[in-house]
């Protein structure tokens, strides 16, 4: 039987109003060739205005999220013993370098499917002191907008293929 594997996403937009901001959202995920969901969907009650008072709080706490998953990666790798960056030289091919692509994309901006927090406006998983004094300044231009990636996958043990070699 199949599964479906869900990620959840919660996108900063810029536009008109909720209707556009989800539009883009969505064409966001129809257009990225880094990320395919055999469905998107936008949860309107998770979604937020700029306008509201908790939105800063809310933005911040997204991209604290990605800011945590980059320290887990970071600890994975020292528990690997690729904490020094001289010892990437002699770094197998495997879980520590998927590591390691997994931290880049999110330092590089590169939207993937364990991005809690991605800024449509500046292709980036961060958002900068200019944007957020634009924010507050024009508040009703931004939106965060909420949004649930699914795809259908065969009912197989994963686990088996996401441990590190030798470890249970």
């Amino acid at each position: 039987m199949d599964s479906d594997l869900i990620s959840s996403h919660m996108l900063l937009v810029a536009g008109q109003n909720y209707e556009s901001c989800s539009d883009n959202v969505l064409r966001f995920f129809h257009n990225t060739v880094l990320v395919k969901y055999d469905r998107v969907t936008v949860i309107a009650d998770e979604s937020a205005s700029a306008l509201q008072d908790d939105f800063m709080e809310k933005l911040e706490s997204w991209v604290e999220k990605n800011r945590e998953r980059v320290g887990q990666l970071l600890t994975e790798l020292r528990q690997e013993g690729f904490g020094d960056l001289g010892a990437w030289q002699s770094m197998p091919q495997g879980y520590p370098s998927k590591t390691v692509h997994e931290i880049a994309h999110l330092l590089d901006g590169f939207f993937g499917i364990d991005s809690a927090f991605y800024n449509l406006i500046d292709d980036s998983h961060w958002v900068t002191a200019q944007l957020q004094q634009e924010i507050r300044r024009y508040p009703e231009r931004y939106w965060l907008i909420r949004a649930d990636g699914s795809s259908q996958v065969p009912e197989v043990d994963r686990v088996p293929f996401l441990r590190r070699q030798g470890k249970e």
